[in-house]
């Protein structure tokens, strides 16, 4: 029996090993040695814990015995701080026109459209201008008869009249001597009565009425010869003036038919369309100056006397500061807000971001005259009723000792994260600066080096 059962043992270790029985083999060789790794790790990290607990009590121990280190900052006093205060106001174009024709007339082209840019003298509008140009026409040929009139007064008489009115002359002369022989003749007759008195009174009115002729064509011989007198010249040439004024009276309507931008900017309304009939002032279109914007803050009065003509003042608008020059202080104040308006000129850099009618905003500051320190917002602890504290560095009982003293402040002012207090400090004084939610009244401390 024991021979069969060692045979049989051997034969069974003889024969070679199935694959399920290698491979119970290796994961049994592979968990012996991760528990073995594992057992060398957690004896090693007890102890490293142990080792750092001996180190985090020995540091401790010796922190407090050498004091918390802590920042801290040496008080200065102040007489006056700047207060910053915020005003508000609105974004508005440098120049707006409402836009119209000077006199009445049916709209015939309408050259832009609302929302076109336009520049300085960019044409806008026409009206019909058919009657004013027949009006012009009538004028014209008016004038350049009134003109050859006057020319004609200034280049005097031509030759040939002056010769016909000297022959006339000559000839009223001739005739005038005859008659006188005939009436020296009638003169003896009448005295042997050989003819009557009437006949002598005839011949005597023949004679006048012949030199009255002769005295007439002399005058007008003499006119000629003289020329055209000035008082005639002068008043045609007021003729003629008048023309010409009336041609530039034409002229002023003809152009007021066409509306021309007075400056460059962005049209925003359009009120009329082709073939409506216009009248005078009446508007055609709401033009912007949206390159050039201003902002109009109201600020009270003792503040309006701190800002100087031409400075710079930053203003803001969703987040964003734009650069801006005190352009106007108006010698009003506004009867609602009781405020006094200033008037700002914008950047070019806001002119391109802004619009119009947008709510604008001004940080002004304040000179106030306020005595009291200035300490971070995380040196400061709620105290009581209402009041502050913080911690001070003072000399402690034992040589080179600093200890905490809790001191009861005053809030005077917030301004960003500092503030200005008053209460039981003096100058010099070294204020914890931050941490203090860690620190108690007595506490030893020790100053860190600002190095």
């Amino acid at each position: 029996m024991n021979f069969s059962r060692t045979q049989s043992e051997s034969y069974f270790f003889e024969n070679k090993l199935t694959f399920r029985q290698k491979l119970a083999r290796y994961n049994m060789l592979f968990a012996l040695a991760v528990a073995v790794l594992l057992l060398t790790v957690f004896l090693g990290l007890f102890q490293g814990s142990v080792h750092n607990a001996f180190s985090t009590e020995a540091s401790m121990k010796e922190t407090r015995q050498s004091g918390i280190p802590v920042d801290v900052i040496e008080l200065e006093p102040v007489d006056s701080f700047a207060r910053k205060r915020t005003y508000t106001g609105k974004v508005t174009a440098a120049r707006l026109s409402e836009l119209a024709f000077e006199r009445s007339g049916k709209l015939t082209e309408i050259v832009v459209d609302e929302g076109d840019q336009v520049q300085t003298g960019m044409v806008l509008a026409r009206l019909d201008t058919r009657h004013l140009e027949v009006s012009r026409l009538k004028l014209q040929a008016e004038r350049a008869a009134a003109q050859a009139k006057l020319d004609e007064l200034q280049a005097g008489p031509r030759a040939q009249t002056v010769a016909v009115a000297e022959a006339e002359v000559r000839q009223l002369n001739a005739r005038l001597k005859n008659l006188l022989a005939d009436h020296s003749r009638n003169q003896q007759l009448l005295k042997r009565n050989a003819i009557t008195s009437s006949d002598y009174e005839a011949s005597q009115y023949e004679v006048e009425q012949q030199q009255a002729q002769l005295d007439a064509a002399r005058s007008r011989l003499s006119e000629l010869q003289e020329g055209t007198r000035k008082e005639q010249i002068a008043a045609q040439k007021a003729v003629v003036a008048n023309l010409d004024a009336s041609l530039e009276d034409n002229q002023v309507d003809l152009d007021d038919t066409v509306l021309k931008a007075p400056f460059g900017g962005r049209i925003s309304k359009r009120y009329a369309d082709e073939g409506t009939v216009i009248f005078p002032n009446a508007p055609l279109f709401r033009l912007v100056e949206d390159q050039r914007l201003e902002a109009h803050i109201g600020v009270p009065v003792e503040m309006a006397i701190h800002l100087k003509h031409g400075s710079q003042q930053e203003v803001g608008l969703n987040g964003k500061s734009y650069q801006s020059t005190l352009k106007a202080i108006l010698p009003e104040l506004d009867p609602v807000t009781r405020t006094q308006e200033v008037v700002l000129s914008l950047s070019e850099q806001a002119a391109e971001q802004l619009v119009p009618g947008q709510v604008i905003r001004i940080e002004i500051s304040e000179p106030v005259e306020m005595q009291g320190f200035w300490l971070p917002l995380s040196s400061l602890a709620r105290g009581e009723r209402g009041l502050w504290s913080a911690y001070a560095v003072i000399p402690g009982k034992e040589a080179g000792e600093k200890v905490l003293e809790k001191r009861q402040l005053e809030v005077l002012h917030t301004e960003d994260n500092r503030v200005l207090v008053r209460g039981t400090l003096k100058s010099g004084d070294q204020i914890v600066a931050d941490g203090i939610h860690k620190l108690t009244g007595n506490q030893r401390v020790v100053i860190k080096d600002r190095r």
